[in-house]
């Protein structure tokens, strides 16, 4: 039967538009977030996902064929830490460039988008909530301090968004869930060691303390002096300090008073290249012990000859005859005006170079798959050791001491036994 011609006319309409519709559902790579065409991006905030449920529906077939390799990077990068910030950025660095010169991971390419939580509990939390709502984000490399990691670590386990911490020490960490991990040890293991260290390998038994007044510095002094006591040793004196002070001749004075063989630091380089100075013009002539907050060639810089012989607690030494160690510290002197490379580069490095290795075992660029990876994976040898999980996320390595010795760090001739 022969239409009538207007139905013909509104019928050609209708088939125009159903068209148009059906080219409307497909892809619009126009209207995804800005692609990042560099290894690394700054923090900009956060940013719209316009992908929708499309990209949970493609996350499987797309992690097997190219899918970024994508990562947080968390840290103080500016205000009074923003040292500690610059080395974690430079670590990862080194490792970004490294990945995408070899093909990237899984045929991805590697970057990462900066969150700079100012090492603050508070702008953790919101550098947390912005990596969470990226769903191209696989891991965090982060956060670098113990309050911010606790902070935002529980958001990240709610979410199911990996964290792998360089450098938070706090034994607490350990209770966050199973997708925070750490490749550094807690302050109950490291001072432990130490006081081992300090007692059986050294030595010493009339031994002093002084201490920032930081969950980590006040934790590891803890730790510290319950197992020197257990070790068959002595505390001639306790002192605190609060961060970023710079007179301790009031708690240095009443250390000098139990006349200790050996005073240990626990707290970060700043204060203690000045409580080193300030302890030898008291005249004081004890050994000094310095926690690895202290493993940094800033030390050197501001304490001068007074940290001249200062053993360090390191999780990373820049002077080890290793192939791979030398390699990275040619690199990073290349990149850093020949500067030599704290632990917390080191750190940043491994914890990148790590998850890479999960993901390639994995066979998959996948949030779950990475962080699965993590906890089958056998004993990764990287720049800080080797590296091995207990069940509980925390790192089984040996302890590290290195030497202030003409002007740098070198390995100590005593090491932990």
């Amino acid at each position: 039967m022969k239409l009538p011609r207007y139905l013909v006319l509104v019928l050609a309409v209708v088939m125009i538009f159903g068209v148009v519709a059906l080219v409307g559902c497909g892809d619009d790579d126009t209207a995804t977030d800005e692609t990042e065409d560099t290894t690394a991006t700054e923090d900009t905030g956060a940013t719209e996902d316009t992908s929708g449920e499309a990209t949970d529906s493609t996350d499987e077939a797309a992690a097997m064929d190219g899918a970024p390799f994508k990562f947080g990077l968390a840290g103080p990068m500016t205000g009074q830490y923003a040292n500690y910030g610059t080395s974690h950025k430079a670590g990862a660095d080194i490792a970004i460039a490294e990945l995408n010169a070899n093909g990237g991971v899984n045929g991805g390419e590697a970057s990462y988008t900066t969150g700079d939580d100012l090492g603050d509990p508070k702008e953790a939390v919101l550098v947390a909530q912005k990596f969470i709502d990226d769903s191209e984000m696989l891991f965090v490399n982060g956060h670098m301090f113990s309050g911010a990691t606790i902070a935002a670590g529980q958001n990240y386990n709610g979410a199911g968004l990996t964290m792998v911490s360089p450098s938070a020490t706090n034994p607490d960490i350990t209770d966050l869930g199973k997708y925070i991990w750490r490749i550094c040890m807690t302050d109950a293991v490291q001072g432990e060691g130490l006081a081992n260290y300090s007692v059986n390998d050294l030595g010493m038994t009339k031994i002093a303390i002084i201490h920032d007044d930081s969950d980590y510095g006040r934790g590891l002094a803890d730790a510290y002096e319950e197992a020197v006591v257990a070790a068959g040793g002595e505390i001639v004196g306790r002192e605190q300090y609060t961060t970023g002070d710079a007179d301790f001749n009031s708690q240095l004075t009443n250390i000098r008073q139990g006349e200790p063989e050996l005073l240990f630091m626990s707290g970060y380089y700043p204060e203690g290249s000045k409580i080193a100075q300030q302890a030898r013009a008291l005249q004081m002539d004890a050994q000094f012990l310095g926690s690895d907050g202290y493993a940094a060639d800033e030390l050197i810089e501001l304490g001068g000859a007074s940290v001249d012989g200062m053993l360090v607690s390191t999780f990373f030494d820049y002077s080890k005859d290793d192939p791979k160690v030398q390699a990275f510290v040619e690199e990073f002197k290349s990149n850093n005006d020949d500067a030599n490379p704290d632990w917390f580069a080191a750190n940043s490095y491994d914890v990148i170079m790590l998850v890479a290795e999960a993901a390639r075992q994995a066979g998959s660029n996948d949030r779950d798959a990475i962080n699965e990876a993590l906890g089958t994976m056998d004993t990764y040898s990287g720049i800080s050791g080797d590296i091995t999980f207990d069940e509980n996320g925390d790192v089984v390595k040996p302890l590290s001491i290195v030497v202030v010795r003409d002007g740098a760090l070198a390995t100590a001739d005593v090491q932990p036994q």
